[in-house]
């Protein structure tokens, strides 16, 4: 596979692809029906440009994952001309609406005979190549598409880095409140300051639970002495950009079971491999988490990471267009205040005082 396919190596389904396409004359057409993975995942990259530059893509229809009876599973059928003819408008229809398997094929049709059903699409091969990665995306707008043509990447607009690895989390992590408060620093704002506290327990940005604007702050590290017990665990634990750690940011989970949900932190935060963390200055921070937020974003990033695995690659290729610097950042500290008052009614928050009821008494 890895000698003769190396472009669509990944699986089986897409050698089957690559190989019928060699076997076809040009102006041939043929027809698949297989796992729609390969119109979104990076590791079907190369396939997908192959597909998009040197053939046609004619038609498809992506179906409902309960689209087969018994069985759950991601599939698409669809067909290919062989040879790039870029300006052609292949006909797509959409099932991702319609559940189970008695609906598919009676909604594909009525799509196919009446082309003005909301679930049928009408997209160019050049639409998806202006996309990082080349996704079959043929359901964006005209707006959407033009924003990905004429917006910088968000990693080109702030400083977007992975955090630390520690590669034994029960040696050298904590919940706060298992540690003596006397030895943990809450807001040192640098390494330098960490250092002269004395301190043995910071607070770690370790990602967490699907929540925005703030929160999660349930984690201590041992970085005492500048993490030296950490930096002497090399080769095991992995300190990627230490001089980002204990700066303000903006911070979102690796993994969700939906959507992204971004955080701002203040200083005085030393961030995971998981924790994934943009900095910058503070106005800029306060735009980008609005921007992050919001229900644009929501549908970039089925685009561009459609199996909810938010990789700080994914997030930083968000297309932040010329006006970010516009967006008020008046609205952001109130829903950042807001979101601190409501973690710190918990009691697992550091900064808990009592219980809400019990003012009521």
């Amino acid at each position: 596979m890895k000698d003769e396919y190396p472009d669509s190596k990944s699986d089986l389904f897409a050698a089957f692809i690559a190989r019928c396409i060699t076997l076809t004359i040009f102006g041939g057409q043929l027809g698949f029906m297989t796992p729609y993975v390969w119109m979104f995942i990076k590791s079907y990259e190369l396939l997908r440009k192959q597909m998009l530059t040197e053939e046609t893509i004619t038609s498809l229809i992506q179906l409902e994952y309960s689209g087969f009876g018994g069985a759950t599973v991601p599939i698409c059928t669809f067909t290919i001309q062989r040879g790039a003819n870029p300006g052609y408008p292949g006909g797509y229809v959409r099932l991702a609406d319609f559940v189970g398997p008695r609906v598919q094929a009676p909604k594909a049709l009525e799509a196919i005979q009446d082309q003005t059903k909301s679930w049928f699409y009408r997209a160019k091969t050049t639409d998806f190549t202006a996309i990082p990665g080349s996704p079959i995306v043929y359901w964006l707008s005209e707006k959407m598409l033009g924003s990905f043509a004429t917006g910088r990447p968000l990693s080109d607009v702030a400083d977007l880095r992975q955090g630390l690895a520690t590669a034994d989390n029960n040696r050298f992590l904590r919940r706060w409140w298992e540690v003596s408060g006397s030895r943990t620093a809450f807001s040192c704002a640098s390494r330098e300051a960490a250092a002269e506290s004395g301190a043995r327990w910071f607070p770690y940005n370790k990602g967490g639970e699907f929540r925005k604007w703030y929160g999660n702050h349930e984690y201590v590290l041992n970085w005492e002495h500048d993490g030296a017990e950490i930096v002497a665990f090399k080769p095991r634990s992995v300190i990627r950009n230490p001089r980002t750690y204990f700066s303000p940011s903006v911070s979102w989970s690796d993994i969700s079971s939906g959507e992204a949900a971004f955080r701002r932190y203040p200083a005085g935060f030393v961030h995971d491999s998981t924790g994934h963390s943009g900095f910058g200055a503070t106005v800029l921070l306060h735009q980008i988490a609005s921007l992050l937020n919001s229900k644009y974003v929501l549908e970039v990033m089925k685009v561009l990471a459609p199996t909810m695995h938010f990789h700080i690659g994914y997030v930083g290729l968000v297309p932040v267009s010329p006006g970010v610097e516009k967006l008020p950042t008046a609205p952001v500290e109130d829903l950042v205040d807001t979101a601190r008052a409501d973690w710190d009614l918990s009691e697992t928050s550091w900064n808990f005082e009592r219980n809400p009821l019990v003012a009521l008494i």
